[in-house]
């Protein structure tokens, strides 16, 4: 029996596995704080900046594909000057980027009653919340 228990230890112990908990997020974010990628910050801040522009391409291409002329729509939280927030209009003309919505009255600096929005910053309302 003490043989066999020699013999045990000598077998190296297995690595350790990360916690099935641990978020590589969480990970990166320690060693970007930590000071551990300063000689990549530059890097990094360019590959997350192409990334997001990426993923704002595609969302707006998807919501712009989901409008209609004619839609009634609120133009939401994402717009600017913030006092648009909450308008409603009907979208009156699409292009490749944009939706022009008519407010049916002049608000702001926007004296014609037509605004011109990206996709993301209208929601699309169904005809019961009109």
């Amino acid at each position: 029996m003490h043989r066999r228990a020699r013999r045990l230890s000598l077998v190296p112990a297995p690595a350790p596995r990360p916690h099935p908990t641990t978020n590589p997020a969480d990970t990166l974010l320690d060693q970007i704080a930590a000071g551990e990628l300063d000689p990549h910050l530059t890097a990094l801040a360019e590959a997350i900046r192409a990334r997001f522009d990426l993923l704002q391409t595609v969302n707006s291409a998807k919501a712009l594909a989901q409008l209609n002329v004619g839609d009634r729509v609120r133009i939401n939280h994402h717009a600017s000057p913030r006092y648009l927030h909450g308008i409603h209009g009907t979208i009156v003309h699409l292009d490749q980027q944009s939706a022009t919505v008519s407010i049916h009255r002049a608000v702001g600096r926007f004296k014609s009653g037509e605004i011109r929005c990206p996709p993301l910053a209208l929601d699309r309302l169904t005809p019961a919340t009109q």
